[in-house]
């Protein structure tokens, strides 16, 4: 009967082991992708200051749509061209309260941003919440979409 026990309670403290072994590798792994798609969102922001187009062209998907704090909806060959042309320009573009879910090949990155810039000769709201989608495509993530809502004073 002891004997059964020990066994039974190894056992047990092997499986335990072996789940606690995988749960700290799936939260490395989260961290991992977290920390990768957020340093992908950096790299769009220096490209869309620098209006890098080579980069933008990267990073945005081709299927990319993308509504601006104004309403604006783009596509990534609309945003290319709006870059190129420098009629969407950014002199400044910070965030803050960034949050990255990861559900598999796909992300969802939420957070705040301060904006200094123009589109179409009119200034961007300056305050925003935004939400974007990434997706594991090609070995890189990839924005697919976004959203952006202005703050308004409470």
């Amino acid at each position: 009967m002891i004997r059964t026990s020990i066994i039974a309670a190894l056992l047990l403290s092997t499986v335990l082991t072996g789940i606690a072994q995988q749960q700290s590798v799936r939260t490395r792994d989260a961290t991992s992708t977290e920390q990768a798609v957020q340093q992908q969102d950096q790299e769009r922001i220096r490209a869309q200051i620098t209006a890098d187009t080579i980069a933008l062209r990267r990073i945005y998907a081709d299927d990319f749509l993308g509504i601006g704090p104004t309403g604006v909806v783009r596509n990534k060959t609309e945003v290319i061209a709006d870059f190129t042309a420098h009629t969407l320009t950014y002199q400044s573009i910070t965030t803050a309260e960034v949050r990255v879910r990861v559900y598999g090949n796909t992300a969802v990155e939420t957070g705040r941003s301060t904006m200094v810039g123009q589109d179409r000769g009119k200034a961007v709201p300056r305050e925003n919440r935004f939400t974007r989608v990434w997706t594991m495509a090609d070995g890189r993530w990839q924005l697919v979409a976004n959203h952006y809502s202005p703050m308004t004073p409470q």
